[in-house]
């Protein structure tokens, strides 16, 4: 078991800080402390407030040092600034935490790994580093091939209306309760938060472009020989201006079975891209079905909304109204449990047995 203390200097919040908040609600490894000058002092739940019981009594600290008092062995990365650049403040830092001999797991782009300053002090310490978005060499330039999936089991896709709205949350809670109920599952990560809990899966949106749908194949190949039910975690939107190549890719990668649509309650443009308007849902899951059946049928069977911070009965209300219009199925399941999606698998698994 790792004693993980997590950088998020600057952006320690619900939607900023999506890796430490993935860590925290569901790692494996304790978290001691989470370090962010801006809310030293307070307790985890106290800074993320909605977010439950999500990491409560773990202290706030001011810094790495700060940080060591409580005898972590690992740091771990918990922000992607855009770009995935190491910004240059949080060097030292981590310098500080390589001479203590910590191991250091990022999501960057820059590896860290291939830094020579840090790559030194690792090697003078004996401390090691992750960089967790470098591909598997086997996977890297993998063409696809259009391979078929073991027969019995069943690839379900997350896709969503954008960036951090929840597919990787709602993919998690999906395994979770699928495994609850004795079903043989197993959540296929796709990026760097979903890997650094999960331990395996693929960083797909590091792949050249060429390689990316064959990648995500060789991945969901290798888990439908080891699972019947295979959750691959979503990245990006169809309708996304930047990211929307990496969504089709991990599409038609995985070549699903079945869909979830996954949305934030409430937005209605694309995140930092306020003219770009996100249509309705209705028309959300027509583009992802069609973009789908272009190699292989895949309907929406339920939709997972992100409700947070939201009061109890508006949430209710908004899942009511989305359940009605889309006639499918529909549920926050942080809040309310998985249970109706995972009866909306059951249901059409039929159709791919």
């Amino acid at each position: 078991m790792r004693r993980i203390a997590i950088l998020a200097e600057g952006s320690f919040g619900p939607l900023s800080a999506k890796t430490a908040v993935g860590v925290l609600r569901y790692g494996a490894d304790p978290v001691v402390a989470v370090i962010d000058s801006a809310s030293a002092g307070k307790t985890v739940d106290a800074v993320l407030g909605g977010s439950g019981a999500v990491g409560a009594g773990v202290p706030v600290v001011a810094s790495v040092e700060e940080a060591l008092s409580y005898d972590p062995d690992t740091l771990v990365i918990g922000i992607a600034p855009i770009g995935g650049r190491l910004p240059d403040a949080w060097r030292p830092g981590i310098l500080r935490a390589l001479a203590a001999k910590l191991n250091v797991i990022s999501g960057l782009h820059h590896f860290l790994g291939d830094d020579p300053e840090l790559a030194a002090a690792a090697k003078a310490s004996g401390a090691t580093i992750w960089d967790v978005r470098r591909p598997p060499a086997e996977l890297a330039q993998r063409i696809r091939e259009g391979a078929p999936h073991r027969a019995g089991s069943h690839t379900v896709y997350f896709c969503g209306s954008d960036c951090d709205v929840g597919k990787m949350t709602v993919a998690f809670e999906v395994t979770r309760e699928a495994q609850r109920r004795g079903l043989s599952a197993g959540f296929a990560a796709t990026g760097q938060t979903g890997i650094m809990i999960s331990g395996e899966g693929i960083p797909v949106d590091r792949f050249i472009s060429d390689f990316v749908s064959g990648g995500v194949e060789g991945m969901t190949l290798d888990f439908a020989n080891r699972y019947d039910w295979v959750f691959v975690e979503g990245q990006g939107s169809l309708i996304h201006p930047a990211y929307s190549a990496v969504t089709l890719g991990l599409l038609h990668g995985c070549a699903p079975d079945l869909l979830i649509l996954c949305h934030q309650a409430g937005r209605e443009a694309i995140y930092s891209y306020p003219d770009v308007r996100i249509p309705p849902l209705t028309r959300v899951r027509q583009i992802y079905e069609e973009a789908a059946g272009w190699l292989k049928p895949a309907p929406v069977v339920a939709v997972a909304l992100n409700t947070y911070g939201m009061p109890d009965e508006d949430a209710r209300a908004v899942i009511a109204r989305t359940e009605r219009e889309m006639g499918l199925p529909t549920t926050d399941p942080v809040r309310y449990g998985a249970g109706p999606l995972v009866e909306a698998l059951l249901a059409r698994s039929d159709l791919h047995a």
